[in-house]
């Protein structure tokens, strides 16, 4: 089973899977209003437009954040 937790906001959902995760702080570097270690829940998708945080992530060299764009699109997972 996964480790996988679910955002919510009104547009975007955001999906991290902690056991993909290389740390690499691409996530809150690029886009600290939306990932924010000192907060909690540490992902706000409503801090940012869906098309932001959907390219941002999109950046993940892990594949560890994905989303779905609440128009029924889904990112694709990076193969590696």
């Amino acid at each position: 089973m996964s480790n996988q937790k679910v955002y919510y906001g009104k547009d975007i959902e955001v999906m991290f899977n902690s056991e993909v995760c290389i740390h690499s702080g691409i996530c809150v570097k690029g886009l600290p209003g939306v990932f924010d270690l000192s907060k909690r829940p540490w992902v706000n998708p409503d801090a940012d437009t869906m098309e932001a945080i959907a390219r941002h992530i999109d950046t993940c060299p892990s594949g560890a954040l994905t989303y779905r764009l609440l128009n029924g699109e889904y990112s694709t997972k990076k193969e590696g």
